[in-house]
């Protein structure tokens, strides 16, 4: 991800205010919508009418990962040789698969399952193009949902169960440099649990130390949103779109949102914060070289800010929140594996199941939790061996402590809308304009706001809500 759902790892494009990605979708939905009538009827599959059956299965995890999803399909192949053959391929970012998925749609050629990133969320239900997962588990006692944990369960369901199999899970969280926090007099052992408190701390490391005290994910507003649920503030109206109705704005002008924002703005001018911009990879040196005290970024970038093998120098702190506030939490980040329907015989569905099944199972969930810092969301993952030894370090405990911590809420779920990609790049836009000072704070997210939508409405009206 890309880490974890977070596309930091490389160089992207400058942030336009128009979103030519939403574009893009919008013009997939239609066509997808259309085709999703068609159902499963189709039968594309060399080997449907018996023998040895084909599973494409399209991801996206790069790095370590990789690795780990290529053992756990040749393990899978190695148990079902003769009956199911599992494809896999890497098919670039999140963005990246939504766009080929969208093309595939159009061209016939879909997956038979692929792994798609939490905000594409409600674009994925707006397809039409899978089986529910609830569908595919009746009757099966090989798949309890109770093993599940409560908050991803909650995430990628409905009212009906669950759509689709949450096989990564990440949370964002506060990494604290060890050394530097110790040279400016600061406790990591009673490291900062509210927004004003990282702050404070950030302010000190760079006063006494003269490193930057401050930084986070600038790709896009996905930091902007987890501040705001942390705080319990809905990031979309209505209700997230988890109340029944669709999403139809965005929410960023709270008095609570622009305090935190306009500290983090401060930050950023009078060089306390390191702005990394698109290439978050320049944050990650930083930390790693002592140049950077304190970073907010996902629990899957745990293995990237680690000096080496060694953790002595990093302390993973919870996020900042508002304790007070039972509706506030972090909603949770990484994929989930959605099996496509139409063009894709009852048989390979079957097939598409089975792998799906295994994937999530506390063997596949543990061994790539441990490969890629995802945390595993099948809970006996943690009495597997690489299980057990990922819950041995303390800082990633404290990544499953925060995720079990976590409310299901309105606000703790996020907001579920395909427009998310225009959303996160009108809200970035405008928080651009005001780091560089082109735009006052409050003006420049009541623009994001409006921007927001219209997009949302464009997306909206394309899908045929």
């Amino acid at each position: 991800a890309a880490v974890e759902g977070r596309p930091a790892q490389r160089e992207r494009k400058p942030i336009m205010r128009k979103s030519t990605l939403l574009k893009a979708v919008a013009v997939a939905v239609l066509p997808m919508l259309a085709l999703s009538a068609c159902g499963s009827t189709s039968d594309t599959n060399a080997d449907a009418k018996g023998g040895e059956q084909t599973v494409t299965f399209w991801y996206s995890n790069s790095g370590p990962a990789v690795d780990a999803i290529n053992q756990l399909v040749s393990e899978f192949n190695d148990a079902h040789k003769g009956k199911i053959k599992v494809e896999a391929s890497y098919q670039g970012s999140y963005s990246d698969v939504q766009q080929k998925f969208s093309a595939a749609v159009q061209a016939k050629s879909t997956p038979s399952i692929l792994q798609m990133n939490d905000t594409s969320t409600g674009y994925m239900i707006d397809s039409k193009m899978t089986t529910p997962v609830y569908k595919l588990a009746k009757g099966d006692s090989d798949f309890d949902t109770a093993d599940l944990q409560p908050v991803a369960l909650k995430y990628y369901s409905d009212d009906n169960g669950l759509l689709s199999l949450p096989f990564a899970i990440s949370q964002p969280v506060t990494y604290i440099n060890n050394k530097l926090a110790q040279e400016a007099g600061l406790d990591v052992s009673n490291p900062p649990t509210t927004f004003d408190e990282v702050v404070d701390w950030a302010n000190t490391i760079h006063e006494k130390t003269g490193a930057y005290g401050f930084s986070m994910n600038m790709v896009d507003s996905w930091i902007l949103e987890m501040l705001s649920a942390s705080h319990g503030e809905l990031i979309a109206t209505p209700d997230n779109g988890r109340g029944g109705k669709d999403v139809t704005g965005v929410n960023m002008t709270s008095k609570t949102q622009l305090d935190m924002f306009q500290k983090i703005v401060d930050m950023f001018k009078d060089g306390t914060a390191l702005n990394p911009g698109t290439d978050s990879s320049s944050m990650m040196t930083a930390f790693t070289s002592d140049k950077l005290g304190l970073v907010l970024t996902s629990s899957a970038s745990y293995t990237s800010l680690l000096p080496g093998d060694s953790t002595s120098n990093v302390t993973v702190a919870q996020f900042p929140h508002d304790a007070s506030n039972k509706k506030a939490g972090t909603p949770i980040g990484g994929n989930s594996l959605w099996i496509v329907a139409a063009e894709h015989s009852e048989a390979e569905q079957k097939a598409t199941w089975e792998f799906g099944k295994y994937m999530m199972a506390p063997h596949a969930q543990a061994v790539f939790a441990k490969a890629s810092g995802n945390l595993f969301a099948n809970t006996k993952a943690a009495d597997e061996t690489e299980g057990k030894e990922a819950l041995a370090d303390p800082n990633v405990k404290v990544f499953y402590e925060q995720l079990e911590a976590t409310p299901s809420t309105s606000v703790s779920l996020g907001a579920r809308t395909g427009a998310y990609p225009s959303i996160r790049k009108d809200v970035m836009a405008s928080f651009n304009e005001v780091v560089s000072g082109s735009k006052d704070l409050k003006t420049a997210m009541q623009e994001a706001q409006t921007q927001s939508a219209k997009d949302i409405a464009t997306y909206n009206k394309a899908a045929g809500k």
